[in-house]
């Protein structure tokens, strides 16, 4: 689980951010990528399946995992989810839930 997983995802599903964020420091790049990763994932959960149903059990897991960042629980391993538990605090995750 690394940010480089975090960076490709965003360079395919999102070209415009990524090179905003290759613009911006390393140091922001290792808090924007995974922000940014979780917008593609998130935002692409309607369009990968037909069934409406299979889309609202992929938000549901998104809203999992933001929840076990918020708790501070055992985080799941997943190369967005473990990233984006590094930069978000229980406010974060509120937020972006």
């Amino acid at each position: 689980m690394s940010l480089a997983a975090c960076a490709e995802i965003v360079r395919k599903g999102d070209p415009d951010r990524f090179l905003s964020a290759m613009a911006a420091p390393p140091a922001a790049r290792a808090v924007l990528f995974p922000i940014y990763a979780f917008n593609v994932e998130v935002s692409r959960a309607p369009w990968v399946t037909a069934e409406a149903m299979i889309a609202e059990m992929r938000l549901q897991w998104w809203r999992d995992a933001l929840d076990e960042i918020a708790s501070s629980k055992q985080v799941r391993r997943h190369e967005v989810a473990t990233p984006l538990a590094q930069v978000l605090d229980a406010d974060g995750a509120g937020v972006l839930d």
